[in-house]
């Protein structure tokens, strides 16, 4: 095949053609050349992969073209491929590392190989990881629900707890036939855990530094250099030829030794010339020569600068501030507040900066991120800019912007949740996100999860210690649900700091039960003995008799029955309840009532137990709380048995059964069929026990879940 061509091997004569033994779905010929089928490989989905019930909206960034050609990479990675498919030894994924200085290619040549891959049979995925990186730290539970989502069938509930997620993804890996891009990776530890369990996967690892420890373990290292003058000549020729078909090779020879090889300069100095259709080649040359030598730049800083000249006002700012932006990727509605010059500035900005090169495409939709090399440049241009004030004034007003979002994105998924912030009114410089339904709120809090924890770090940097502790509020909901320890904990210890310093008793009462599960949860009991004492203390002294009193004692309650100390924990739910009783909040009494039974049940006295969830489930029915309904109902089952009562419990293990059916909840479907199938032993009817834990593993097995020896 020619040096442009986008499969493993430069030409035809290198094809390798390689006889495998017999390695699970590798048991025919692997032909690795131009356009050619693994026999057999019809589907991509392996037997142990079901197919998802949809097709992801993008497997794989969109591919910018022209695609360097990086034969002799290519080469090598096809080489080691064939030896990995004919080791009967290979017992782990070929990995790969690919290595360089940001803005080498790496994304791009991981991306072309797993098309490649893709052509013979792998199904291919993409992640990067710094997306789901808070202050340096990647949140892995995180990544394997991303990954499992699209490795599990439609519907099914993923665990909440790592090490039931690790054990999922393993499962849902073993002997599958995937390639994984895993990329913007810093060390070998993040991504151990992300490997699949399968010796007929290839995994693809972009990162700036060697990982030697990768390769220690068999993972072939590629360490990118700069494309040769001769390619990167070929790179500016295809990206220009429409738009200058009267460039001359002199010129782009010229453009492309100026771009130092660098395939991130290349295509930003390409839509450049294609931007200026009209500007002479050799003027352009000619500024970015001087700009170079009599500026003493690095050869990338004069591609840059070049491109950032050009933009319009609005653009140029939107350029200087948005370094400042603590997410993964941006939308256009937060570029807007960044600019806070209303839409039309906002909309301009965010298209010239992408025309320009100087923003991505986002794996997101209607999204844009800057690269690292490119936020750099940015910082530079800033600093030229000379005006700190700009820089002050977007970070205020696009921290306000996020939070009236934060806050309306909860009010929308919990209506009557209790809340100590008063509201952001609406802002005269940036429109609202619409929510149209809970789930929407839900995803986009998810989404903009990296940069609301980070607006809590800047609201307190500025000194806004009131906005810093009231995003912490709406962040509530998000760590419930997703439960990211570490984030949860930077934030709301920022927050309780910020409360105090802020003068917010009710704030602060508010931030130490906030701070305190996650501070329990992460194994840090005389921290959150500490937080919940004193948040109880407070609340008993500032809001006696309140909704944040009981919710001071709830908090404490939960630590305590956490501690296994039920006693005590059962009296603080009984004082909150009592409360909730006073100032009639209906849902705190159920709320309470609950918590109580199920701390009594657990702690071994069901008699007790059973009259707070009856009345519990009574109430929860009243005010139809479905979620409660269920649980209750499994909470009775369960004190119907330790009473002896097999009968009873039988029919509220089957209504509770029922309850999460309705609810699609897998994992507490296969609590339930368990608990029955032990139930149903003991009563000496072995034929309904063989049912129930016959449906558990066939429920285990459409949710991927391993089934125990």
């Amino acid at each position: 095949m020619t040096d442009g061509g986008n499969t493993f091997g430069g030409n035809a004569s290198a094809e390798s053609v390689v006889q495998a033994g017999r390695i699970g779905s590798f048991t025919q010929h692997v032909h690795i050349g131009a356009g050619t089928q693994v026999p057999g490989a019809s589907s991509a989905f392996p037997a142990a992969v079901p197919a998802p019930a949809q097709a992801p909206e993008r497997q794989l960034p969109v591919e910018e073209q022209p695609f360097e050609n990086r034969a002799p990479e290519r080469q090598q990675v096809g080489r080691e491929l064939a030896e990995h498919v004919r080791s009967a030894r290979s017992v782990r994924p070929l990995t790969v590392v690919l290595s360089g200085v940001s803005g080498i290619g790496k994304t791009a040549l991981a991306v072309r190989l797993a098309h490649d891959l893709e052509e013979h049979g792998l199904l291919p995925f993409y992640v990067d990881l710094d997306e789901w990186r808070t202050a340096g730290a990647v949140d892995l539970p995180a990544v394997l629900r991303h990954l499992l989502g699209w490795l599990t069938p439609a519907g099914s509930e993923l665990p909440r707890e790592r090490r039931a997620l690790e054990d999922r993804y393993r499962a849902r890996t073993r002997d599958a036939r995937l390639a994984l891009v895993l990329d913007n990776v810093w060390s070998a530890d993040e991504i151990t855990t992300l490997l699949p369990v399968s010796a007929e996967s290839v995994v693809l690892v972009a990162s700036q530094e060697r990982l030697s420890a990768l390769e220690s373990r068999g993972a072939l290292g590629l360490a990118l250099e700069p494309l040769s003058p001769e390619h990167a000549s070929e790179v500016l020729r295809q990206i220009v030829t429409r738009a200058r078909p009267d460039a001359s090779a002199q010129a782009l020879a010229r453009l492309a030794r100026l771009c130092a090889g660098f395939p991130i300069a290349l295509h930003t100095a390409g839509k450049l010339l294609c931007t200026h259709p009209s500007r002479r080649m050799e003027r352009i040359v000619d500024d970015l020569t001087e700009d170079l030598y009599a500026k003493g730049l690095p050869v990338v800083e004069a591609v840059w600068n070049a491109a950032y000249t050009t933009l319009v006002p609005p653009a140029a700012r939107l350029y200087r501030l948005m370094p400042h932006h603590p997410g993964y990727d941006i939308s256009l509605d937060a570029a807007t507040a960044l600019l806070g010059t209303g839409p039309d500035d906002g909309e301009d900005g965010f298209d010239a900066l992408t025309n320009a090169g100087l923003l991505a495409l986002s794996p997101r939709a209607g999204r844009r991120r800057m690269h690292g090399l490119l936020r750099a440049h940015a910082l530079r241009c800033a600093g030229r800019h000379d005006d700190p004030s700009e820089t002050e004034e977007g970070l205020r007003r696009l921290l306000v912007w996020y939070r009236r979002q934060a806050e309306r994105a909860d009010r929308a998924i919990a209506p009557h949740r209790m809340r100590v912030a008063e509201p952001v009114e609406e802002l005269p410089y940036a429109s609202d996100v619409p929510f149209a339904s809970a789930a929407e709120a839900g995803a986009w809090l998810d989404a903009e999860r990296k940069a609301l924890y980070g607006w809590v770090r800047i609201a307190s940097d500025l000194g806004e210690d009131t906005h810093a502790w009231s995003l912490c509020e709406p962040l509530w909901k998000h760590y419930e649900d997703h439960d990211n320890h570490e984030d949860a904990l930077r934030a709301f210890e920022t927050g309780r700091e910020c409360a105090q310093r802020d003068g917010a008793a009710e704030a602060l009462i508010r931030m130490r039960c906030q701070l305190a599960q996650p501070l329990w949860k992460a194994g840090r009991a005389a921290d959150a003995e500490r937080e919940t004492r004193q948040a109880v203390l407070s609340a008993e002294t500032v809001v006696p008799g309140t909704r944040l009193h009981a919710s001071a004692l709830e908090f404490r309650g939960k630590y305590l029955a956490w501690r296994g100390q039920p006693d005590q924990a059962v009296t603080h739910f009984r004082r909150s309840r009592d409360i909730h009783l006073a100032i009639g909040n209906p849902y705190g009494v159920l709320l309470q009532g609950f918590l109580l039974g199920r701390t009594l049940r657990a702690a071994g006295r069901p008699a007790e137990a059973e009259a707070e969830l009856e009345t519990a489930r009574r109430l929860a029915v009243e005010q139809d709380r479905v979620r409660v309904i269920g649980r209750a109902t499994a909470e009775l089952a369960r004190v119907h048995r330790a009473l002896g009562r097999t009968e009873r419990a039988v029919a509220a293990y089957e209504e509770a059964l029922a309850h999460e059916r309705a609810r699609g909840s897998v994992h507490d479907q296969i609590a339930l069929h368990d608990e029955l199938a032990a139930l149903m032993e003991e009563a000496g009817d072995t034929e309904a026990a063989g049912r129930h834990r016959a449906r558990a593993g066939e429920l285990r097995g459409e949710a991927g879940v391993e089934l125990e020896d």
